[in-house]
């Protein structure tokens, strides 16, 4: 029985014929593929798949610090994996450039952009000590019905991560503006607490108002608070991921 990587290699060797194809072994670099492409054997066709003119579909690229991988409003069909350095999202954020995340080895960049068909909507450029980086053109899916589906499927594990991290950190945003909060509300109702025991003590009339249960109170202003910060830091969770994804 043909095995599916057989079929595969059937399948791509006719566009195997990269002129200067990466070292395969580079790909175990990206996390998930020995998943997605367990057998090894698949691989030397895998960075030798090019076009008519001979270059290949996956390049190893090295930028210097500053140097753009992605620019805002072009579009292209490169998806990147940091190998090592780090690459730096920038986005324009009430007119002023903004660092909104900086990839770090493993990590994928510009997918979405690509899967979507859209122009880049914030540049990418090398980090402080410059970025090397696994360049995959796009049009490698074209090849093959069944390698885009794996490669697809490749992504979807990517994105899936992207989406929980973003989620742990907002989470963990979310939880510490609830501990301050707490804290100088406990403050506060203790301050409550010793003004009207020093008005008891100089035998100062206190309304039937003041009675008011304040740490009840205190608490439904509490709930709102963290109902309105959970909105506020969730829609900027979807704009920061928009902007992560979209580039």
């Amino acid at each position: 029985m043909t095995s599916i990587s057989e079929n595969l290699i059937k399948e791509l060797a006719p566009f195997a014929k990269a002129k200067a194809p990466v070292d395969p072994n580079l790909l175990k670099i990206i996390p998930y593929f020995e998943t997605i492409f367990p057998d090894q054997k698949l691989w030397p066709y895998l960075v030798r798949l090019s076009g008519d003119d001979g270059r290949a579909y996956i390049e190893y690229k090295r930028y210097k610090s500053g140097q753009k991988l992605i620019a805002k409003g072009k579009f292209d069909q490169m998806i990147y994996w940091v190998v090592e350095g780090s690459a730096q999202v920038v986005a324009k954020i009430k007119v002023q450039s903004k660092v909104i995340h900086e990839a770090q080895k493993g990590e994928c960049l510009g997918e979405l952009g690509v899967l979507k068909g859209i122009i880049r909507t914030a540049d990418v450029v090398a980090g402080k000590n410059g970025v090397d980086v696994l360049e995959f053109d796009w049009a490698i899916t074209e090849k093959s019905p069944n390698l885009g589906k794996y490669l697809f499927h490749l992504i979807a594990l990517h994105l899936a991560d992207k989406l929980e991290n973003a989620y742990s950190k907002q989470l963990k945003i979310i939880a510490n503006s609830i501990l301050v909060l707490h804290e100088k509300t406990s403050q506060l109702i203790e301050r409550n607490r010793a003004l009207e025991q020093s008005m008891m003590e100089h035998s100062i009339m206190i309304g039937k108002e003041f009675h008011v249960d304040q740490e009840q109170a205190l608490s439904h202003a509490i709930a709102s608070i963290k109902e309105s910060l959970s909105f506020l830091k969730l829609q900027e969770s979807q704009d920061n991921l928009d902007k992560l994804g979209v580039v």
